[in-house]
């Protein structure tokens, strides 16, 4: 599972011409600082699902549309 919130992101600063602190994020979806800093980064394990949801809201999106599931790795024989 891999976050796309920092694609999305961008492409809303592009779209509105302005830069998004993390911040300025938290302020305006009223999702935690931590989990958006955690998403950005693809560091995190447990998405708190009101967070997903009001950044879900502030971005116009759906959860599939900030974390996909990309292919495993294949494992080595043994």
């Amino acid at each position: 599972m891999n976050s796309h919130l920092r694609i999305l992101i961008a492409q809303k600063e592009l779209r509105e011409r302005r830069r998004l602190s993390v911040r300025v994020i938290a302020e305006e979806s009223g999702a935690s600082r931590s989990a958006i800093e955690r998403l950005m980064n693809n560091t995190i394990r447990e998405v708190p699902l009101d967070d997903l949801a009001r950044l879900c809201v502030w971005l116009d999106c759906q959860p599939g549309d900030i974390l996909r599931l990309e292919p495993l790795p294949e494992e080595p024989a043994r």
